[in-house]
């Protein structure tokens, strides 16, 4: 997840600066994205690539248009149907493993963040602050105000809804009705990025990254708060150095939840109580992703880090420094990351040497990928929704 330039509205409006840094527009409680580059520029020139060795196979296998993405825009993948919304208002099912649209829609206003669905309902944030529920074919079934502009991608499952709002407030609705069943609120710090994260749920509880680095656990019935753990702590001498923000998402693996803080720390928590398991210092720069055996993280220089699941490192890719790399996404085996040329580099899991590389539409990758089988599935800044079938 990286830069985005758009605004954000809400409270405090007092504490919100625009401030310029380099190529990415900060904002109060707004700062262009999760995986900041100060040195980003589109004229910006990328160092050479070093050749891949050619151990995996790439071909794109569809490719679809939802007229534009970026930073809030992201698909997400229930069974075998991918969801996905694009800037201008185009809503989408598609069958995951043959590029079929099931259906699509087309809004009369355009969104701020991209779909979140449990098969059944699909949900999107308008630019305006409104959540909007779509049935299965695309059929509006409610609208809601937010109260706020959404910065996260709606978060859909256990007939609720939860997001969280410019106001930093996280909300749960009814999916069955868009009913606010309740509001979990905390003050934000005077600067915080601007994610495309989404809450993370399990039966019980709801996992939120906020700004300031803190991480909760909210009870998802009520919104009780069940335990709050640091995942980064702000430090220096200024707002700007002081942003410590949980990025990404936080990631469910059988009883650990794991997130990663702005170029602060990596660390995993017992779901349960909090407790922490293992945490690294890590100047981390996006959200993670983690497998049975591994825990692969984005550093702000753009390097590629795994580690073990007991926190040990594995290895370190270097070749893709100041490409502005995505989050990334463990799929066949290997480590599949986008970057700001719209490129998509495979990693061999087992030691991260470049094994492949694969173009789309020449737009900035910022979303998380998502894999079904082989599949590595993106959403590109200029809204092409593609997957790369790895062989």
């Amino acid at each position: 997840m990286n830069v985005a330039g758009d605004a954000i509205g809400g409270l405090h409006a007092a504490r919100r600066r625009v401030l310029g840094l380099g190529g990415l527009g900060l904002l109060g409680t707004s700062l262009g994205g999760c995986g900041i580059w100060p040195w980003s520029s589109s004229k910006t020139r990328l160092p050479e690539l070093p050749a891949v060795s050619g151990s995996v196979r790439v071909r794109t296998a569809w490719t679809h248009s939802l007229g534009g993405g970026g930073a809030g825009f992201q698909p997400v993948l229930v069974g075998d149907t991918l969801y996905a919304a694009g800037r201008r208002g185009s809503v989408a099912a598609i069958d995951a493993p043959s590029g079929r649209v099931l259906w699509r829609t087309e809004l009369d206003e355009p969104l701020i963040a991209g779909a979140g669905s449990d098969g059944e309902v699909t949900v999107v944030a308008t630019r305006d602050g409104q959540l909007v529920a779509l049935e299965d074919g695309g059929r509006q079934r409610w609208s809601v105000p937010v109260g706020a502009e959404v910065v996260t991608v709606p978060s859909v499952g256990l007939g609720m809804v939860l997001v969280r709002g410019s106001d930093n407030r996280v909300s749960a609705f009814e999916l069955a009705s868009g009913k606010r069943r309740w509001t979990f609120d905390r003050q934000p710090p005077a600067l915080v990025l601007r994610q495309t994260a989404v809450i993370a749920m399990d039966p019980s509880t709801a996992y939120v990254g906020l700004p300031g680095g803190r991480l909760v656990a909210l009870a998802l019935q009520s919104g009780a708060l069940k335990w709050e753990v640091a995942v980064g702590i702000p430090r220096g001498s200024n707002e700007i150095e002081r942003i410590a923000d949980v990025v990404g998402s936080p990631l469910i693996s059988g009883g650990e939840v794991c997130a990663a803080a702005w170029r602060g720390r990596i660390a995993c928590f017992d779901s349960a109580t909090g407790r922490a398991i293992w945490g690294r210092e890590l100047e981390a720069a996006s959200g993670i992703d983690i497998g049975p055996r591994q825990v692969i993280a984005i550093e702000a220089s753009g390097d590629v880090q795994a580690f073990s699941r007991t926190g040990a490192s594995l290895w370190r890719q270097e070749a893709l420094r100041r490409r502005q790399p995505s989050a990334p996404l463990l799929v066949a085996g290997e480590v599949v990351v986008g970057d700001a040329q719209g490129l998509l580099h495979v990693l061999a899991g087992d030691d991260g040497s470049l094994a492949a590389r694969q173009s789309t539409d020449g737009t900035p990758i910022v979303g998380a990928p998502v894999g079904w089988g082989a599949l590595a599935i993106v959403q590109t800044t200029g809204g092409s929704l593609q997957a790369v079938a790895l062989e």
